[in-house]
């Protein structure tokens, strides 16, 4: 059983929540490649042949976090399916922003509209992110065990 876990960061809360969904990987069995967006290619996506998940902040006014500008670009971009992708996003942001998880929405949106088949739908995070993490963790490992075909 295998996850990539793919995070678009400025101050590190999404590279954190990352590293927790990690962690809960590993104790449920399950191999987790962590990887920062800044690094990776949207071509590198069409290649991923197991669940992935995107957390992914938004900066200022809906944009991506400074380091990701070049993947969300190249993803907007894209015109190949990625219908072999399965995934889910998990978006940041600030409700003080008028574009509250704008990011995040952009790139649900984009996957979805390139055919890569949703496994959990989108969850917006605010500022207190933290307390709405423990229930969407739940959901979402609850969601990878019916897919690896495993008891939650």
């Amino acid at each position: 059983m295998k996850l990539t876990v793919l995070y678009g960061t400025e101050t590190g809360n999404s590279k954190g929540l990352a590293q927790k969904v990690a962690a809960k990987g590993a104790k449920n069995g399950v191999e987790v490649d962590v990887i920062d967006l800044a690094t990776y290619s949207v071509d590198q996506l069409a290649e991923l042949d197991h669940p992935t998940l995107v957390i992914i902040s938004t900066w200022d006014e809906g944009l991506p976090p400074p380091k990701c500008v070049d993947f969300v670009n190249a993803l907007k971009s894209r015109a190949e399916p990625l219908s072999n992708l399965r995934y889910s996003v998990l978006a940041l942001g600030d409700t003080e922003y008028t574009l509250f998880c704008e990011c995040g929405k952009q790139v649900d949106a984009k996957l979805a509209e390139l055919g890569a088949e949703c496994l959990l739908s989108r969850t917006d995070l605010g500022a207190d992110f933290m307390v709405s993490y423990i229930g969407w963790s739940k959901n979402f490992w609850k969601t990878l065990a019916k897919v690896y075909g495993v008891a939650a």
